[in-house]
């Protein structure tokens, strides 16, 4: 009779360690651990077809967003293969859905449209060319100069700081690996759909690793993924989560915030200046926004609706309502009022005022890979 394997979440296994009970993961067989955040490396591969025949297409869109005709011809067929990335989030997050977009394709000077679900599609995946970092950095502005950037909702001020990465809860940073051969072709979920890890992404080493990945984005969850608005542009989040062999992997498994390091970098050159930790951006903060609604003057111009990254801030009826769309990203504290207050930390004490990285979102999707293991919907 196989053995019925004891599964338990990172967040559990981390308890264990701060209660000093390390005694208790002999006791366990696997941990699910995951991570969210800000992963630019990503892209949609989809094979789009039209209700009119034409030769091979010169261009291609979703929703106006342009993407690249792929190097299958699909001559005289009416069906374009194409891949999209870039400021894809809210793209992504619409599919996924299950909403209907438009598809428009140019060939030989004329332009064909169609509207289309995620389900029209013959194919519709993602490819993560650059996911899960071990090893991110904060990011400040040393000089006088407010600078759009990819790192800030809005522009980064001198003695602001914003930071990514899960910490003590990120798949890589719990697992020990000596070479690309440990994680080639092992299973995780991504964005709620069953992955498979391709190998080490791009701008990847044994110091430094990240993922390849992909997954049918027809068995998404919306929720895990979306765009997040940056001071230079449109992002792409997603949600990873990875199960870890315990007897594998039990020394690295024992790391706290604390003992992860945080280095503080300039935005201009990226040069480190500090190193801190986790635990000084992640230990005693809000991951999300405390809302008083009493203290709401119904301004004509909502700050915070504004300029909420994720579009989660909703006023209706002259009401304000945070959705399930919310990041935690901090930046709602904008409000002048103070309507929503979110505690954010701060690094090498410098404080942070915008958050790209999602434990809710992280340790919910740890929580559901550990119920698909135990129910047997997701074998190691």
């Amino acid at each position: 009779m196989e053995k019925e394997l004891k599964v338990i979440t990172i967040d559990e296994l981390k308890k264990y360690i701060r209660n000093n009970e390390e005694d208790k993961i002999d006791e366990v067989d696997i941990v699910t651990s995951a991570t969210c955040g800000i992963m630019s490396g990503t892209a949609g591969i989809f094979h789009i077809p039209f209700n009119e025949i034409f030769k091979k297409a010169e261009e291609i869109y979703l929703d106006d967003i342009k993407g690249v005709v792929g190097v299958c011809p699909n001559e005289y067929l009416g069906k374009v293969d194409a891949i999209f990335y870039g400021e894809v989030g809210f793209l992504f997050k619409d599919l996924v859905k299950g909403k209907i977009v438009e598809a428009k394709a140019v060939s030989e000077g004329k332009t064909y449209r169609n509207e289309v679900t995620i389900e029209d599609l013959p194919t519709a995946k993602m490819i993560g060319t650059r996911v899960a970092f071990k090893n991110y950095s904060a990011i400040t502005n040393l000089s006088d100069k407010e600078v759009n950037t990819i790192f800030h909702r809005l522009p980064l001020k001198k003695g602001e700081a914003s930071f990514s990465g899960c910490g003590m809860y990120n798949p890589l940073e719990n697992m020990i690996i000596n070479d690309e051969k440990d994680v080639v072709g092992k299973k995780a979920l991504l964005n709620g759909a069953e992955a498979i890890i391709l190998g080490f992404g791009t701008r990847s080493s044994i110091k430094k690793p990240n993922l390849m990945m992909s997954a049918d984005m027809k068995d998404m969850d919306a929720y895990y993924l979306g765009g997040f608005i940056t001071s230079h542009g449109i992002e792409i989040y997603n949600t990873i989560a990875i199960p870890i062999k315990v007897d594998e992997h039990k020394e690295a498994l024992k790391k706290l915030d604390k003992d992860i390091a945080l280095p503080l970098a300039n935005i201009f050159g990226r040069e480190i200046i500090d190193v801190g930790n986790y635990a000084e951006v992640w230990e005693n903060v809000d991951l999300r926004p405390k809302i008083y609604p009493d203290k709401c003057k119904n301004c004509d111009r909502c700050l915070a609706e504004e300029y909420c990254p994720t579009f989660a801030i909703k006023k209706e009826g002259g009401k304000i309502k945070i959705t399930e769309d919310c990041f935690g990203c901090g930046v709602c504290n904008i409000c002048p009022y103070g309507v929503f207050k979110t505690k954010l930390g701060s690094i090498c004490g410098i404080p942070i005022t915008c958050r790209q990285s999602d434990r809710k979102r992280a340790l919910k999707l740890a929580k559901e890979l550990k119920k698909k293991i135990e129910s047997g919907e997701f074998r190691i």
